[in-house]
């Protein structure tokens, strides 16, 4: 009898240890996940591990990807910085969203009729979705979309603001016409040109503070790292510190930053719960050379339509939803972003029209394809190509490349202009676009001219105005107007 009593109360205290632990799985997957997104800055498809042979350059961030999900075909809506940002903040094309060429401040000749430019106040970005459910929202590092005071995060969803509002190389010392590059906490500059060297340390910093603050309720944090965009610097104690030049030692501290939020997560109990994500905003300048990364076997870079401008790296993690170690290797791009973090959080897709698409059964595994069966290349306004699953088609069109001369360190090399004629790839087979099959699958060339015709035609249908300053030009080497 005693026995009996015993084998009975045992099983009720593991029915009950099981019911409870059951209801923290279920209250753990019911709370709003907490999303950090680190978008860099030029950061190549072949300049971290796991994607290329880089475990001791960056070790936090092969680490993550053993914690979580690698996506081998990770593409960006651009190969050029702002209308990058532009896709991931809207889930759209550039063009969609009229801003499909880099912005600048005024003074600079390139920038005369663009320097006004800012995403559109109508656009509903990440930042004002997941502030909708209850999200704290932050921007630290570079905007780069739109700097008057009207244009900057704060006016698009984010409740603070620490960083720059375009690139860092945007400097006088680059060129005399640029204001001096200013840091802004929230809607006032607090300090101009500042110590660079100390930009991934200081962002890194204020993101760590960010996160103590708000361990409390659901946030969201988009770290945007100025590098390794060039002009190239560390902090002092990552100077050659990888024996392999100073874009190693860049991308080295960004790693270093990686692994600092990874430990605050863990000291606050905050890492299960939180999604982390790691990628670029568009391929490796290459024109720097030494200067630059790499796009491993992809051709080309930055500023042009061949992979290795689109295509970057991808890490993922969120333990208690998302399976370890795996890696992925479907069609997704930055635009899928938005819906997909945003029903995480509990919210809906914008009103306005998106081309981003959901990629949540297909992270969390219950389905084994990509929802998304194609992509557009554009640079600037113009359309230059389009992949499905497998094959790759670009139109004829000319393109600038790096001469390769050799140069002095830091320097940009000279461009040569060449040209592609219609082409064709097999990007399983071929993923550094060296081989035109064009000749041989005329019906595949066909197929993708009318998919690309008809997707094109989409969003030119579709096309919405970009923000527009209307306020005066500011005195020459001022960002702003006084007392504004």
């Amino acid at each position: 009898m005693k026995f009996q009593k015993s084998i009975i109360f045992t099983l009720f205290i593991c029915s009950v240890s099981l019911i409870i632990s059951g209801c923290i799985k279920q209250f753990e997957k019911d709370q709003a996940p907490n999303i950090i997104l680190i978008y860099t800055d030029d950061l190549g498809y072949g300049d971290i591990a796991p994607f290329a042979d880089k475990a001791t350059i960056t070790p936090n961030l092969h680490q993550l990807a053993k914690d979580g999900i690698t996506l081998t075909n990770f593409y960006v809506a651009s190969s050029v910085c702002s209308p990058s940002r532009a896709s991931l903040l809207t889930g759209s094309y550039p063009l969609r969203v009229g801003i499909p060429r880099v912005l600048a401040p005024h003074g600079i000749s390139w920038a005369e009729n663009i320097w006004r430019t800012g995403l559109n106040p109508d656009e509903e970005t990440l930042a004002e979705l997941l502030k909708e459910q209850g999200y704290n929202t932050a921007l630290i590092g570079k905007w780069h979309l739109g700097h008057a005071k009207e244009q900057l995060p704060m006016q698009h969803g984010f409740d603070e603001f620490f960083g720059i509002p375009y690139s860092n190389d945007m400097i006088p010392s680059v060129n005399p016409s640029y204001p001096k590059l200013p840091l802004i906490e929230n809607e006032s500059i607090i300090d101009e040109n500042p110590d660079q060297r100390f930009f991934t340390k200081r962002f890194t910093e204020k993101t760590i503070e960010n996160i103590s603050k708000n361990k409390n309720t659901p946030f969201f944090i988009l770290l945007t790292h100025p590098l390794p965009h060039i002009p190239l610097s560390t902090s002092p104690e990552f100077e050659n510190k990888t024996k392999e030049g100073i874009y190693e030692d860049a991308i080295h501290e960004i790693d270093w930053s990686v692994g600092q939020i990874k430990s605050k997560l863990l000291e606050l109990d905050l890492e299960e719960n939180t999604i982390l994500i790691f990628t670029s905003d568009n391929g490796p300048w290459l024109a720097y050379q030494t200067h630059a990364g790499s796009a491993g076997n992809l051709r080309e870079g930055k500023n042009t339509v061949f992979e290795g401008g689109h295509k970057v790296p991808f890490i993922i993690s969120w333990p208690s939803q998302l399976p370890e170690g795996k890696k992925l290797d479907g069609l997704v791009t930055n635009m899928d972003l938005l819906p997909t973090l945003v029903a995480w959080a509990g919210g809906t897709k914008p009103r306005l029209e998106i081309d981003g698409l959901s990629l949540i059964d297909y992270l969390e595994g219950t389905s084994n394809q990509s929802p998304r069966e194609g992509f557009l290349y554009y640079y600037n306004e113009d359309l230059q190509g389009i992949r499905d699953q497998r094959f790759k088609l670009l139109l004829p069109h000319q393109y600038q490349k790096p001469a390769g001369d050799s140069i002095n360190p830091g320097q940009q090399d000279r461009f040569v202009t060449d040209s592609i004629p219609l082409s064709l790839f097999d990007l399983w087979k071929d993923p550094g676009e060296r081989n035109n099959i064009a000749e041989d699958l005329p019906e595949k060339v066909k197929e993708l001219q009318t998919k690309l015709e008809r997707e094109h035609q989409k969003i030119m249908g579709g096309r919405r105005p970009s923000g527009i300053y209307e306020g005066p030009e500011p005195p020459t080497g001022k960002l702003w107007i006084e007392n504004y």
